[in-house]
């Protein structure tokens, strides 16, 4: 077997030697066959490197300039620059330059295709080293360069250049210039002690320009329209990066320089040039830095796992002393006094009050009949919402929990395999525009090209889990009783459980971070604020909550209109949004306002339409105060919040409509949030410690975080080379940067604020719901 396999070894090689030997004799003989052809006559001239020569070309010679190899010469490759101010567009110079196995050719004067036509007059050419090898004393081999011109006698000066700083090194920057005309190519050579490094880019201005990464061999495609047949390559404008391998390129690399015609694949779209060479011209800055080992790796993820291990420490001891402690508030007269908010309501024959508004032994009651007006003061307590069975309320409260494991799997799976495909489609064709990648900062690991900003979502996945593991020992310590606010735990697992998937989605999404799948990132996003706002809902109006499939369908409508922003966005849309907006918010804080007892139909809109009109003409002052001022005073807080998002939804979040609406729910989830706390100080119920610690925890992590999220690193809603002026550097271990620690100090503030949300209302978990607020 192994003496097999070494014949048909061997069979290749001779079969790779016979094809170099076959392509070097026909090369040669073509240029022997073009110059014996050629009905013109053949001047050659001898040519030295690093000299300036001028020549003369017309139609009735062929030029053959012959470079040949000296003794102080190195194996760097020859840049030849030619220039001419005779020659014309419709009769240019050709050059062809022979080498063993490859001829360049290329003509004076360049025309670069553009909005407005570049005429360079002034061409630079890299010929292809025969053997790259700093290590090597061979001396660089002979060459021929042909001139010829279909005109007259025509000038022209050439130079070639013996390139000494063709081999970049570790550590020390390169600068150049590089333009249409003039693409640079270098070559890196990985040392020994080192396995991979990122290749920085600066520039002082953003003229559009390629950068290829391609294996040691010729041709080389330093051309704007050859340069994406072979390797790796991305768009830059002020800065860029890459990360090299030593596993990808095992031997050498050419880093290829081209500046495009125009920024038409930088900008998006085409845009006018200024009509001058000069204006395309760009210097750039060139360095290689060393990469982090794999025990930098295994040290950078296992301090995360220890720090989120310490949390499971930290949430083990508080709920032990939270045990011992039993920290509960109890029953006292107060309550007596706050338990609704005690008002006179305009109550008509049939129990219906001006807006709809029923009292306890009402709620059922439904009769369009409108009679003469009396005034009864009533109070609206917990015990009234919380008539249905306990067993009944937890079944459909689990529902949530079924309805997002059931959404979770036929969401995720096909989630996975487009991210797997993107990863494929990534490595196969090496256009690293595909995925915007904070390219200073991304480390590869197997086939994950950006492995880091997969794994920093496993704080999402770990806290999801030490949130479940607490529900669930709340849940099995809890005793069955008819005080303080109904426990139905569903939305407290589905609240764990989405938290756990937005850690799975979110890595899906970093396979490959791009424009068409960051819905990938926000979907669990948007259901984490929905079921928060139902469950702080759901606290004081137990038997009214929205039942699972209603909110469901509601994520739903949400995740449609995200769909559609990204797709469809224009100033159309926006303002047709934000008309949906305004009227969502007068909806809900009418629901809010009256508890949860106002209903919009025909029959209620007379009502109050008579109503307000008998409350003028009876001539009373105080007819347009409100019956609620603190609850109404909150609310148009809320709204102003509200319409300051719309506002800045139409002038600052065009092309990024996602975020926008996940700022949406964010902001309405944190004034909720904000009004049930005030309400609860209000009404004279208290804070407990442990609630309290939470919330300044949670308040603490969300702030470090919001800085870490303002300070991005990627910008998917601009091009990928706009994107990449935004890439930092790691910023924590060499291993994180800013959206890293985004995704730990997001996991951390959801997790404590799940928890203020499930010991918020301990400080009544004693007291009868009979004497316990409605609000």
């Amino acid at each position: 077997m192994v003496f097999s396999i070494l014949f048909k070894m061997r069979n290749v090689l001779l079969y790779y030697v016979f094809l170099s030997f076959i392509s070097t004799a026909v090369l040669s003989l073509n240029f022997e066959s073009v110059l014996k052809n050629s009905e013109n006559a053949t001047v050659f001239h001898y040519c030295e490197f690093n000299k300036l020569y001028k020549f003369q070309a017309n139609n009735a010679t062929v030029l053959v300039l012959v470079f040949n190899k000296t003794e102080n010469s190195t194996i760097y490759p020859a840049r030849i620059t030619t220039s001419s101010d005779a020659a014309t567009e419709e009769n240019p110079l050709l050059f062809a330059a022979w080498q063993k196995s490859q001829l360049t050719t290329w003509e004076v004067p360049r025309l670069v295709p553009s909005n407005k036509n570049l005429l360079y007059r002034n061409v630079t050419r890299t010929l292809c080293p025969h053997y790259v090898n700093i290590n090597s004393t061979a001396h660089m081999d002979s060459f021929f360069i042909t001139v010829s011109i279909d005109a007259s006698n025509t000038d022209f000066t050439i130079r070639a250049q013996l390139v000494d700083d063709f081999v970049v090194d570790v550590g020390r920057p390169i600068s150049f210039t590089v333009s249409p005309a003039h693409s640079q190519f270098y070559s890196f050579t990985f040392p020994d002690y080192l396995s991979s490094g990122v290749l920085r880019i600066k520039s002082d201005n953003s003229v559009c320009m390629s950068l290829s990464v391609q294996n040691f061999s010729c041709p080389v495609y330093d051309q704007e329209n050859n340069l994406k047949f072979t390797g790796y390559w991305e768009t830059i404008t002020k800065s860029g990066g890459m990360l090299l391998t030593k596993e990808a390129f095992p031997l050498r690399v050419f880093l290829v320089f081209v500046v495009h015609s125009n920024d038409g694949d930088c900008s998006g779209h085409i845009e006018g040039n200024s009509g001058s060479p000069a204006d395309r011209i760009k210097r750039v800055e060139l360095e290689i830095i060393p990469s982090i080992t794999y025990q930098d790796y295994l040290i950078a993820m296992a301090a995360v796992l220890i720090a989120f291990a310490l949390m499971y420490i930290g949430a083990f001891g508080v709920f032990v002393w939270a045990h011992k402690r039993k920290e509960r508030n109890e029953l006292s007269e107060e309550y007596d006094s706050f338990c609704g908010e005690a008002s006179v309501v305009t109550q008509t024959l049939s129990g219906a009050d001006e807006v709809g508004f029923f009292n306890s032994d009402q709620l059922s009651s439904n009769t369009s009949t409108l009679a003469r007006p009396r005034e009864r003061i009533i109070k609206l307590c917990l015990n009234d919402l919380a008539k249905v069975n306990h067993d009944v309320m937890r079944r459909r409260s689990n529902l949530y929990l079924w309805n997002l494991m059931t959404i979770a799997i036929f969401y995720s799976l096909p989630v996975v395999q487009l991210v797997l495909t993107y990863q494929k489609v990534l490595n196969s064709t090496g256009n690293q525009d595909l995925c915007y990648y904070n390219f200073l900062c991304s480390r590869k690991l197997g086939q994950f090209s950006d492995f880091n900003h997969i794994y920093s979502n496993i704080g999402y996945i770990l806290l999801g889990i030490l949130f479940l593991l607490i529900v669930y020992r709340r849940h099995a310590t809890e005793k069955k009783k008819a005080t303080g606010i109904p426990q139905h735990y569903g939305l407290y697992y589905t609240l764990g459980a989405a938290l756990f998937m937005e850690g799975i989605l979110s890595g899906c999404y970093h396979f490959c971070p791009n424009h068409s799948n960051f819905q990938f990132d926000t979907s669990f996003m948007y259901i984490l604020a929905i079921i928060s706002i139902l469950k702080i809902y759901h606290s004081r109006h137990p038997d009214i909550n929205a039942s699972a499939y209603t909110a469901f369908g509601l994520l739903a409508v949400v995740i449609t209109l995200g769909m559609c922003g990204v797709l469809y966005i224009s100033t159309e849309f926006y303002v047709a949004f934000c008309i949906f907006h305004v009227c969502i918010c007068l909806f809900l804080s009418a629901q809010i306002y009256y508890m949860g007892q106002w209903k919009l139909d025909s029959s209620h809109s007379q009502n109050i339409k008579k109503i307000i009109i008998s409350k003028i003409r009876s001539g009373r002052e105080n007819y347009c105060r409100p019956k609620y001022p603190s609850r109404m005073a909150l609310l148009v807080l809320g709204n102003v919040c509200n319409w300051a998002l719309i506002a800045s939804g139409l002038f600052f979040h065009m092309g990024d409509f996602a975020t926008y609406l996940l700022a949406i729910l964010l902001c309405n989830l944190l004034i909720y949030f904000s009004f049930y706390i005030i309400m609860k100080l209000i009404l004279g119920e208290k804070i407990l410690f442990q609630p309290l610690i939470y919330t300044v925890l949670a308040l603490i992590s969300w702030a470090a975080a919001g800085y870490f999220f303002y300070h991005k690193t990627i910008s998917w809603k601009l091009t990928p080379a706009q994107s990449r002026t935004f890439n930092r550097p790691c910023v924590l271990f060499d291993f994180y940067d800013n959206h890293d620690i985004w995704h730990f100090l997001s996991a951390v503030s959801m997790f404590f604020s799940f928890m203020v949300l499930l010991t918020l209302d301990d400080d009544i978990a004693n007291v009868d719901r009979s004497l316990i607020p409605v609000f």
